[in-house]
């Protein structure tokens, strides 16, 4: 054993910590920010993705001016939120990933909202606005609560009370055209 009680080559000698001090902090690999981290990277890439897509359909498609205004609000604001997370994971230390394919689940409102024209689509396309950002709203609210602290963690703080604007938004509209 050695003199602090610990034996030698211990897991603190193991992990790279030097006698003296902790180690120094160098990029981190992948995986090294944990499956969490990631899991959450993926899923707000994939929601500012399909928040893009379909604002961009609901632009061109919607006769409706707030639907529109909503529409092209979400292309800009999640355009942001999208450079936002890369600067994060720049921050982090780790590789700014390509963006992600949507989820089935996203594929298919993406599908049902393309099926549908006129006041359909204004009320079909906010109803999956007031759904994509509660689910939204979970993700970046259980990162920010148990993710690991850093710049990750840091943008989903930040992001949060966001996604909670453009649901509350969301669903004003949605009480208008329901």
């Amino acid at each position: 054993m050695a003199p602090d009680g610990m034996q030698q080559g211990s897991g603190a000698m193991r992990s790279g910590m030097q006698p003296g001090g902790p180690m120094q902090p160098g990029p981190m690999q992948p995986g090294m920010m944990g499956d969490h981290t990631m899991d959450f990277v993926t899923k707000a890439a994939q929601s500012d993705e399909f928040e893009k897509s379909e604002g961009l359909l609901a632009e061109r498609r919607s006769h409706n001016p707030h639907v529109k205004k909503f529409a092209a609000m979400m292309v800009s604001a999640h355009t942001k939120t999208t450079m936002g997370l890369k600067v994060a994971i720049h921050k982090a230390g780790m590789p700014v990933p390509p963006p992600p394919a949507l989820t089935d689940e996203q594929m298919h409102m993406m599908s049902d909202l393309k099926a549908t024209h006129g006041p359909d689509f204004d009320k079909t396309y906010i109803d999956q606005q007031v759904q994509a950002h509660q689910m939204t709203l979970d993700v970046m609210q259980g990162y920010a609560q148990n993710g690991r602290p850093g710049p990750i963690k840091d943008a989903a703080i930040k992001t949060a009370p966001l996604v909670q604007h453009h649901l509350d938004m969301a669903k004003e509209i949605q009480g208008h055209i329901g």
